[in-house]
């Protein structure tokens, strides 16, 4: 009983991580193939927070989590190979998403 209890947990939390939360799936593998163009998206949409080096640690101040989503984490080959931190404002960040998708998806 007890391992039914936790696979239906397991299966909210992973379902509430890829589905229900903000900062969709199919747009970070976009962006994933794709990470210079991402990298200028980010740079060139204000709802869009990228930290270039290590998160300060005083980040949630800039960021405050209940307006936005992250820390998303991408490599940059332009950047030398550098992972970038990014941060996008909800629910504003859904269109900045569709606008990106619709430039590498086919049949949108």
């Amino acid at each position: 009983m007890i391992e039914i209890i936790v696979l239906v947990i397991l299966g909210a939390g992973l379902y509430w991580f890829f589905i229900l939360r903000p900062g969709r799936l199919d747009f970070w593998k976009v962006a994933a193939r794709h990470p210079d163009a991402a990298y200028e998206h980010f740079r060139s949409d204000p709802c869009w927070k990228i930290f270039e080096e290590k998160l300060p640690e005083d980040y949630r101040s800039m960021v405050p989590k209940s307006e936005w989503v992250g820390p998303f984490w991408l490599v940059v080959p332009k950047l030398e190979n550098k992972t970038i931190h990014v941060f996008g404002k909800y629910p504003i960040l859904e269109q900045s998403q569709n606008n990106f998708l619709s430039k590498f998806v086919r049949g949108k």
